[in-house]
């Protein structure tokens, strides 16, 4: 049995969230991080813990000292390649159908959102749709949109429901995030909002 789960070794440049040992970071540090850079010689070296813990970052020298013998299931050979964190989405709604880019054209016209909103748009239209879809067809755009962000490198996404306004609604959309999160290689964070608006039938004029 192998001792650690990944090996990325000998990339021409690392860039990390902050030195080792920072905890927590607040202010204009956040705007600040650390990147290590490697040459022909010496590239730096990325372990992965059987956990997923992040065990060492950093030369390949230094590695070489510390690591005898070491076994790991995945090895990949960064050389000349630069590694950097993933991605974490942490507000997305990405379960909808009825796409609305009709309104892009309007706002470029001068329409404000109260204009869309009177000529039938804004988040009405998107909640008349995706009431009428099917799981199946809410599922293909989900799938679609989480495949995209996941080749730009976001690793972990928040999903928010929200386009129902009902029961029936909110708990489809939570049932096609919960198939994705089993279905597709994404670490999903599920949000139920089924108060993201105030339904039609709720208003009074």
């Amino acid at each position: 049995m192998s001792q650690y789960k990944l090996l990325v070794r000998s990339a021409k440049q690392v860039v990390t969230v902050r030195n080792n040992g920072a905890k927590v970071v607040c202010g204009k540090d956040m705007q600040a991080v650390d990147i290590i850079d490697g040459d022909d010689n010496d590239g730096v070296n990325i372990l992965i813990s059987k956990s997923g813990k992040i065990e060492f970052v950093g030369k390949n020298s230094k590695f070489e000292e510390k690591y005898k013998n070491l076994t790991v299931d995945v090895e990949i050979d960064a050389t000349g390649k630069c590694v950097i964190p993933g991605l974490v989405d942490a507000h997305t709604h990405p379960v909808w159908a009825g796409d609305r880019v009709h309104e892009f054209a309007m706002k470029l016209a001068g329409a404000t959102y109260m204009d869309v909103h009177k000529a039938g748009g804004g988040i009405n239209f998107t909640v008349e749709h995706t009431r009428a879809a099917s799981e199946d067809l809410l599922y293909k755009g989900l799938k679609q949109r989480l495949l995209n962000m996941m080749s730009t490198g976001t690793t972990t996404v928040e999903c928010k429901s929200g386009y129902g306004l009902e029961v029936d609604t909110e708990g489809k959309m939570l049932k096609v995030i919960d198939r994705a999160s089993k279905e597709i290689p994404i670490t999903i964070s599920s949000t139920f909002l089924g108060a993201h608006s105030v339904p039609r039938y709720l208003i009074f004029t």
